[in-house]
């Protein structure tokens, strides 16, 4: 749940999925749906489906038990070099360096390691100075130790060297430099993308729809189109609509924005009605569904659905 989500987001939602899931069996017999329910919110929804294949392959093939190996943990789903390196060292005490975002930036920093934070030879480089630093006994203390420096005290920007065990031994700081070690990647440009949404009611539900081929492949949506301007975004969810059998007000109802990733989206929000039911809707959309705002609190629907509805006034 923290890679790539912060720990205030986390915060909370960890302990409600292990109430859900308490165990690997009870996560590995899940359906997808409920797994990405129970992730709502959280985005990166991969990071969902690789947990529940994981857990699916951990009870087929080990008994529902973590590998100690690194090596066999690589093999799960989701499971990277450092997430490998990081579980057998954590959970079973194994001598293998692990680095991500923070690790990385202390060590770079303590031993001025240069290159670029992500490159092959940089992160070979952190790897190994890791690697002399591990202790023979719970290796992985250390590793967590240096996650949370560089989480509270060595972080990216003004780092808080005054406060820092290890600022005697810092090569960056005493160089006067800390900051500037690694170097990182320029940030990619935000996009800004024109989106339009439909909201249909029939009493107190509401229509979604799960669509494939997109960041949100398999979450439940409200009809959704997307354009280079506002008016070739709403034009786009017209031909949608009509496809669903709906037909859209001539004026947005609200707005909303929302970010995923580097795209900035800003969208125009418009109720519909119904104008036929059973209709063929585009080979993109897998499933059509009505919900009423308490299933809406227990289903698989991203922020975007959730910020959409508070738009049109559903919640």
């Amino acid at each position: 749940m923290l890679q790539q989500t912060t720990v205030a987001t986390v915060c909370g939602r960890y302990e409600r999925f292990l109430e859900r899931f308490p165990d690997v069996a009870s996560l590995a017999r899940a359906r997808e749906q409920s797994v990405l329910a129970a992730w709502s919110g959280l985005g990166y929804y991969a990071r969902a489906r690789n947990l529940r294949h994981a857990a699916q392959i951990l009870d087929r093939e080990y008994q529902g038990r973590l590998p100690k190996d690194p090596a066999e943990l690589r093999r799960l789903p989701g499971f990277g070099p450092y997430m490998a390196a990081a579980v057998a060292s954590l959970a079973y005490g194994a001598r293998a360096p692990a680095a991500e975002a923070n690790v990385t930036r202390v060590l770079s920093r303590l031993f001025v390691i240069p290159g670029l934070s992500g490159a092959r030879r940089h992160s070979e480089r952190v790897l190994a100075a890791a690697a002399t630093l591990l202790p023979r006994r719970r290796p992985g203390d250390l590793t967590a130790a240096l996650m949370d420096l560089g989480q509270t005290i060595c972080t990216p920007r003004r780092p808080r060297c005054t406060l820092c065990p290890l600022r005697d031994l810092c090569a960056g700081r005493l160089a006067g430099k800390p900051e500037r070690y690694p170097r990182r990647r320029p940030k990619a440009r935000f996009i800004r993308v024109a989106g339009a949404a439909a909201v249909v009611r029939h009493g107190s539900a509401t229509l979604l729809v799960q669509r494939n081929g997109t960041l949100l492949s398999g979450l439940w949506q409200f009809p959704y189109a997307e354009g280079p301007s506002p008016r070739v975004a709403r034009r786009n969810l017209v031909a949608l609509a009509r496809r669903l059998g709906l037909r859209l007000h001539a004026s947005p109802a609200g707005d909303a924005r929302h970010t995923i990733m580097n795209r900035r989206m800003e969208i125009r929000v418009f109720r519909a009605n119904l104008e036929r039911r059973g209709a063929d809707g585009p080979p993109e959309v897998l499933a059509s569904r009505w919900f009423h705002p308490r299933e809406l609190e227990q289903a698989a629907i991203p922020t975007l659905t959730r910020k959409i509805a508070r738009a049109a006034g559903f919640f």
